[in-house]
């Protein structure tokens, strides 16, 4: 059913990408250490928490006070905002450009014009996906593994919650993958579609984070999938991974099979 051929193109078509954000992701991590260790940033982070306002305090509370540890700012490496984005941009990319994008452009008719089943093509650029946002993954725990050798104060580093951080965040990829591929099997454009994405994925980040500071709009949390992404709480080793493991994958998986279903039942281009 996989079509390595299919996948080779779509390496080719995104390797500048996936190169760089392998590169800049695994750095972040590495970066992470070498502020720890430097600019003593455990310190000021202590300072800075504790000046804010005793409303605010409480509302961000256990987010902001566990990054003032060695630990909790090795977690704030793999839920900084240039991290996600770029994760983000390659789980959107990839189903954009090839399921919308070829619909647009004709490359779609070229290619069922082959002796190749349409699911064939869905399910490698899905397999492809998956192993592209891992080893983009795999960047970070390797800059992480770099950062605990050079660096003696990462010798209290839990590496099995920093692995399990990077699985959560890995499912979390992969639903915006899905959704993206959701919302691609019903577009015809491939612009379009990864603005859609984008702009969904935008909506439920601010929506964790403005739910997460405005107890009013508090129990909408639980509707962005960014809600089922805690490093700071799994690196101290809170619970709940198991909860957001299982809501992410669920979600994922059945967001990618409906998506499937209706790409290979529609018309092409339709």
């Amino acid at each position: 059913m996989i079509h390595p051929h299919y996948m080779v193109k779509t390496l080719r078509d995104h390797l500048g990408l996936l190169i760089f954000a392998l590169l800049v992701v695994g750095l972040m991590q590495l970066l992470i250490f070498t502020l720890v260790s430097q600019l003593e940033i455990v310190s000021i982070l202590q300072v800075f928490v504790a000046q804010l306002p005793a409303a605010v305090r409480e509302t961000l509370g256990e987010e902001l006070l566990a990054q003032t540890s060695i630990t909790g700012v090795v977690a704030f490496g793999y839920n900084h905002p240039l991290v996600l984005a770029l994760m983000s941009i390659l789980a959107i990319v990839l189903p954009a450009r090839h399921i919308a994008g070829e619909i647009e452009t004709g490359v779609m008719e070229s290619l069922l014009s082959l002796p190749v089943k349409r699911i064939s093509i869905v399910l490698s650029l899905w397999l492809f996906s998956a192993l592209a946002l891992f080893l983009v993954l795999s960047g970070a725990w390797l800059g992480t593994f770099m950062g605990t050798v050079i660096f003696r104060e990462a010798d209290v580093l839990p590496c099995v919650n920093v692995f399990w951080i990077g699985i959560n965040l890995w499912l979390l990829m992969m639903t915006i993958n899905a959704y993206t591929f959701l919302i691609s099997a019903y577009s015809r454009e491939g612009g379009r579609a990864a603005l859609g994405a984008g702009g969904l994925t935008l909506f439920l980040y601010f929506l964790n984070v403005i739910a997460g500071i405005w107890p009013a709009i508090g129990f909408l949390r639980p509707f962005s999938i960014f809600h089922y992404y805690r490093p700071a709480q799994t690196m101290a080793g809170e619970g709940g991974l198991a909860e957001n493991l299982a809501v992410l994958g669920g979600l994922g998986v059945l967001t990618s099979a409906i998506a499937m279903r209706r790409i290979v039942t529609r018309d092409i281009p339709g």
